[in-house]
């Protein structure tokens, strides 16, 4: 096992739920919804949802720095442990019941094993 696959069990021990021994906090879902066209042209398509619980931390922020640029603006920092298949920007964060919209969505590190994801959601 290297280095960075022991980083990424390390992180998902770290940001499992309070009750399972982490630092996990509240209940954080992954939504992400499936169009599958119908049978035919005319046919309505279909829209499946399914929810994954992340083992993750979230945290307020007001300000941020963006390319130099100081932004102001109310939001999360949701970091998660990695998950299958990886989230993409057009899913969604239910934290704690409230459906979130994901605007910037990072992986740790950049390049090589998934240690974890970091996300901003605006409020």
């Amino acid at each position: 096992m290297g280095f960075y696959d022991e980083m990424a069990d390390m992180a998902a021990d770290l940001l499992a739920p309070e009750d399972e021994g982490g630092l996990g906090q509240g209940e954080v879902l992954l939504r992400r919804v499936v169009t599958t066209p119908g049978a035919n042209p005319w046919d309505e398509p279909t829209e499946q949802i399914t929810d994954t619980k992340l083992s993750a931390t979230v945290k307020r922020v007001d300000q941020r720095y963006e390319n130099g640029a100081l932004i102001i603006a109310t939001g999360d920092i949701v970091t998660f442990a990695p998950v299958e298949p990886e989230p993409a920007n057009a899913n969604v964060l239910v934290i704690d019941g409230r459906e979130r919209a994901i605007t910037n969505l990072k992986r740790i590190p950049g390049a090589g094993v998934c240690v974890a994801w970091q996300c901003f959601c605006a409020a």
